[in-house]
């Protein structure tokens, strides 16, 4: 055998000895330089306070308006800029939540206040803002949506009021909801009647008035909310981990959720009500440099998720 082959063989040979002490993963690609056949290593991987930071004016013209996922302000995948500031104006269903939000607070009726409870697999808050006469207004909010109600409501005795509300009826998911509150109880029981009988079924559910107060304390991972957090505090846990703190901060203010594993999670707290789909204003400057610090290290471990929080 000529020599030139035989130093291809033995090539071969020990390349097939690295591939076999890799196992199953992949050889990893090294560049060679130009000048000569060395390989040259790659720089180990920057932790996430040293890796370069994407600006806030890049971050909103790449990603835009983001109406989905954890969060409105939560899902652009940038960890530099400020979630108050991602995902463009106020949309207007927010708007009409802080609407009737407002009268909520003003009014003194023991029917008008936020309704809560299981809807389904869900979490629901109907929040019946307006009863006047035989008259009756609000909107409920679930799994991240926004559907404005109104319809009738007649007084059935004993501190009881039988109601009927209609939800617009311009989403293929709209319903009637058709329940009795017992004031004396401030218990609301009912059913939900989809107007079309593809795509959700109909449901029964039984709700409790609450009140609803921002309190960062609430719940797991209070110094997501109570205090700036530091590299030591989040440097070993995992992105689930680092995923539930953030969205803990969104969940203490009443973010609805679209996500289903994340609104699971929440829904399943008696301390969380969903109250809105955009919650961005109502963050503290705390709890912005805590999602910040959060998000980078999310894409850390994303990227080195290997040899990271072990």
């Amino acid at each position: 055998m000529k020599p030139a082959r035989i130093f291809f063989a033995l090539g071969l040979i020990g390349l097939s000895a690295v591939a076999l002490n890799y196992g199953e993963r992949a050889l990893p690609t090294v560049p060679l330089a130009r000048a000569s056949h060395t390989l040259i290593p790659e720089a180990p991987p920057q932790s996430p306070l040293q890796a370069s930071r994407e600006t806030y004016e890049t971050a909103a013209s790449k990603h835009g308006s983001a109406k989905d996922d954890e969060a409105v302000q939560n899902t652009p995948p940038v960890a530099n800029a400020d979630p108050r500031k991602i995902g463009g104006e106020k949309p207007k269903e927010q708007l009409e939540i802080e609407a009737g939000m407002k009268k909520i607070a003003a009014a003194k009726s023991n029917m008008i206040g936020y309704w809560v409870g299981a809807f389904g697999k869900n979490k629901i808050n109907i929040a019946l803002a307006e009863v006047s006469g035989t008259k009756a207004n609000g909107h409920s909010v679930c799994a991240g949506n926004f559907r404005a109600i109104s319809g009738t409501v007649k007084d059935a005795g004993n501190g009881r009021y039988a109601f009927v509300l209609n939800e617009p009826g311009t989403d293929k998911y709209d319903g009637k909801f058709e329940f009795t509150i017992d004031t004396n109880q401030d218990e609301l029981t009912g059913k939900w009647t989809p107007y079309k009988q593809s795509g959700t079924s109909a449901k029964t559910y039984t709700l409790k008035r609450r009140t609803f107060e921002y309190r960062p304390s609430l719940g797991d991972h209070i110094k997501a909310s109570t205090g700036e957090l530091t590299e030591d505090d989040v440097s070993n846990l995992d992105k689930e981990a680092l995923r539930l703190m953030r969205n803990a901060i969104y969940a203490r203010h009443g973010y609805s959720f679209k996500k289903m594993e994340t609104r699971r999670y929440f829904d399943d707290k008696d301390w969380y009500i969903p109250m809105g789909i955009d919650i961005r204003d109502q963050l503290t400057d705390i709890e912005v440099k805590n999602i910040m610090l959060l998000r980078r290290y999310e894409k850390y471990a994303e990227n080195y998720y290997d040899g990271y929080g072990r």
